[in-house]
């Protein structure tokens, strides 16, 4: 381990553990790291439907990242260790809230049946632990993930594969199978698994109730407070996706900058920016067209990301809006420091311009409910 002290990238709260030769130390090390991430992940995954399973499981997958550094220190490094432990927590978050619903469960659980057992399907995991599917002779392809200009517009408007693909044939009036088949073909790629239980559950039409926070509008509290807690209920579904629609429109109405600021590293919602497009509210592709980032954006941001060699040369080689937010998507919330180098400013003034904006929207917002 000796040199890894003097990597640049590395957090240095996390050089004792990873510089530490001796196993009982590093055991004991490990655990202060869990501790102190503790509180994030708590106040995270406190949102969650099952926030004890959803601490343990970010704890679960923190210590192999870390056992994983130190056992390859040329391989993957973290050099903000909070912000990871948020990015993960907001992850496993997301997934909790994506999987809580029955019919949703059930269908994830018919899907993950058909790729692992019929022979033209594959299920696997990335160098990323990301569950990617698609028609097995891709599985040992090496190649980079990536959403397609066709892959956005499926998530964007999944009936678009009525049109195209399905030759007029009603997507319920197919097996699982058959229509897996269409998707991929026609996409052409792996996708993620989550994102094919999404495509497929809506066009599939199925119907079930997302059980929804209320949203107190009547006074100027932060949005933090006004975003969903543990207490839901099922009739509050209608006001709840009303209020993330009327927020959505603020949003756009902000300042440039401070729309750029507040989006990219969304702490309303602990991270969960995927809210807007989990309720329906607004698509990845209308979150990036939003933002207006310019190709001098992107370019600073790959160059500040710890992209892999692949995801390097891709981000190098997209020339569509869609496909480099595609990209880009993957790696939110980024920090205040890589916000400020990507606008070539001061992190300061990046906290700055997102408190600017959490201020106006909850104005905004509080003035809203009070004309209603």
């Amino acid at each position: 381990m000796d040199g890894q002290g003097s990597n640049p990238q590395i957090d240095t709260f996390l050089l004792p553990f990873l510089d530490t030769t001796d196993e009982a130390e590093a055991r004991v090390l490990l655990a202060q790291l869990i501790d102190h991430a503790a509180p994030v992940i708590k106040k995270i995954t406190g949102r969650s439907p099952d926030p004890e399973d959803a601490f343990q499981e970010t704890a679960r997958l923190l210590i192999r990242q870390l056992w994983d550094m130190k056992a390859d220190p040329g391989g993957k490094v973290i050099s903000n260790y909070i912000h990871y432990v948020r990015v993960v927590a907001s992850h496993v978050a997301k997934g909790q809230l994506r999987d809580e619903h029955p019919q949703r469960r059930s269908l994830a659980d018919a899907l993950r049946y058909v790729l692992r057992s019929k022979a033209p399907f594959a299920l696997w995991e990335n160098e990323f632990q990301e569950r990617l599917c698609g028609l097995a002779a891709w599985r040992d392809q090496p190649t980079t993930f990536t959403r397609s200009e066709r892959l956005m517009q499926l998530l964007d408007c999944p009936h678009l594969l009525d049109d195209v693909a399905l030759s007029g044939r009603d997507a319920k009036s197919l097996s699982h199978a058959e229509l897996l088949a269409r998707i991929f073909n026609w996409v052409g790629h792996p996708i993620r698994f989550n994102e094919l239980i999404r495509i497929v559950y809506d066009l599939k039409r199925i119907e079930e109730f997302t059980p929804i926070v209320e949203a107190d509008e009547q006074e100027a509290r932060p949005l933090s407070e006004l975003l969903p807690d543990a207490g839901r209920r099922p009739d509050e579904e209608a006001e709840w996706r009303e209020f993330l629609h009327r927020l959505w429109a603020e949003i756009e109405q902000l300042p440039p900058l401070q729309r750029i600021a507040y989006l990219l590293n969304f702490t309303a919602a602990d991270g969960q920016l995927e809210l807007f497009w989990i309720y329906g509210v607004a698509t990845i592709r209308r979150v990036g067209s939003a933002l207006q980032l310019t190709e001098e954006h992107f370019t600073r941001v790959w160059t500040d990301l710890q992209l892999s060699e692949g995801e390097r040369h891709l981000a190098e080689s997209l020339e569509g809006y869609d496909e480099r937010f595609g990209l880009l998507w993957q790696h939110l919330p980024l920090t205040d420091a890589t916000i400020a180098r990507m606008l070539g400013t001061e992190r300061q003034k990046v906290i700055n311009l997102r408190k600017a904006a959490g201020d106006r929207l909850s104005r905004r917002m509080a003035h809203r409910g009070q004309e209603a």
